[in-house]
């Protein structure tokens, strides 16, 4: 005989309803996680790393991480919108970070494939372990293939050997003692520049686009080469470019990256989201800082607004002192633009800037934008109140609208990561 056990109605209300808010908990945490990532907020992310895993588990916090890849956080102030994607390398440059990698992110393999091998690790630490072990091998491979474009590891974690930074370095050199630029009768071909690390980011410093350079801004990349390397590439007169090696880079993401620098895609790369966009979008918005103040028309403004959206999208700090210029320029419209971007890098340093600006400026337009900014970064970055400490206790101009925001900051909390 069979007995039959109907489910009490109010049980199966009960279990839905446990489901629907574990549901609801795990939507919440993976936000935070987009956000923190979208925001490059390393501190904050790893926190809440940490504090999911000791309440669920490593396995659980692999899975958030991977989920992320594909999520969308709280669009910038100024920018319009509420949501928008992650940016693929900056969802790339922010994993390697967190597990003391960074500087290797243009190993060619698939960033949600290395996560996924880590599921089976105990915690973020022994993670961590297995992670750059496993991205300094793929590293090493690529050197020994002559693949080192975009791996930077002089500016970076002081984690990484001591031998793999060595060989990285040997690795950019030695392309560049191979490398002969052809010279025309009134350019160069500079495509094997762009494609060796220390031809790429000067090119990038000075503006250059495409593939064919003046000779009188030629002698200028050659001479930044040649302070950094103390050698000065060689040059061949020949009105045919070479070809260019096809090992490098073989991670395609960073291929797209670099076709984006040489063809000066500012909106390609801002929707990139990567780091070593920087020093190219430093110097193009620079530029277009200096032909708006020659021609105040709408197409050098909108040129001008479109790089400090790219700025805004990458969120590298590398941006505090070219944004910190503009915003001291006697002209509100270029600067006040530039101050609500500041507002959403949530760093003390951005902070300091915008309450020292808010302190000396004499334009209400500009002070009143970095008030904007500093009570916007205090919701993510408490560390605000220390900087308005110090600003206060010395000479300051508007220290009476500062004292005000300082009083209604210290009313608000900063939202909990860990409950």
């Amino acid at each position: 005989m069979i007995t039959v056990v109907k489910e009490n109605p109010l049980d199966r209300l009960l279990k839905k309803s446990r489901k629907r808010v574990a549901e609801i908990r795990n939507r919440d945490k993976l936000d935070e996680i987009a956000n923190a990532i979208g925001d490059r907020r390393e501190r904050d992310l790893l926190d809440l790393l940490a504090n999911i895993e000791v309440k669920n588990g490593w396995e659980t916090v692999v899975q958030f991480l991977i989920e992320s890849a594909n999520s969308t956080y709280s669009a910038p102030i100024g920018t319009g919108g509420n949501q928008r994607r992650i940016e693929p390398l900056k969802y790339r440059e922010m994993i390697f970070a967190i597990f003391s990698s960074a500087g290797l992110e243009p190993v060619n393999h698939d960033t949600v494939a290395l996560l996924d091998e880590l599921r089976a690790e105990e915690s973020m630490v022994s993670a961590t372990h297995a992670f750059a072990a496993r991205v300094q091998n793929l590293a090493i491979e690529q050197f020994q293939s002559g693949d080192a474009l975009f791996f930077d590891l002089t500016s970076v974690s002081s984690s990484l050997p001591t031998d793999l930074i060595e060989m990285a370095e040997a690795t950019h050199k030695k392309r560049m003692r191979k490398l002969i630029i052809p010279v025309g009768r009134n350019q160069a071909h500079v495509k094997q520049l762009w494609y060796s690390e220390y031809g790429r980011t000067a090119l990038a410093e000075q503006g250059a686009k495409g593939n064919e350079l003046l000779l009188s801004d030629l002698d200028s990349v050659l001479s930044v080469i040649q302070l950094r390397t103390g050698r000065r590439p060689m040059t061949n007169e020949d009105d045919s470019p070479l070809e260019v090696p096809a090992t490098s880079p073989a991670n395609a993401d960073y291929g797209n990256l670099l076709t984006m620098l040489i063809t000066q895609d500012i909106n390609g790369l801002g929707l990139l989201g990567s780091k070593y966009a920087h020093p190219l979008l430093n110097t193009v918005l620079e530029s277009a800082v200096v032909d708006y103040q020659q021609d105040e028309s709408n197409n050098p403004f909108r040129r001008f607004i479109s790089c400090i959206n790219s700025h805004v999208q990458v969120r590298s700090l590398n941006s505090l002192a070219t944004f910190e210029r503009i915003m001291r320029l006697d002209n509100s419209r270029l600067a006040t633009p530039v101050t609500i971007a500041l507002g959403n890098f949530y760093h003390e340093s951005a902070a300091s800037v915008l309450v020292e600006l808010a302190c000396g400026t004499r334009s209400k337009e500009v002070e009143a934008a970095s008030l904007i900014s500093v009570a916007n970064i205090h919701r993510k970055c408490p560390e605000v109140e220390v900087v308005l400490d110090t600003v206060l206790a010395s000479e300051c101009r508007n220290r009476g609208r500062l004292r005000r925001l300082q009083k209604k900051l210290l009313k608000t909390s900063r939202r909990k990561y860990y409950s």
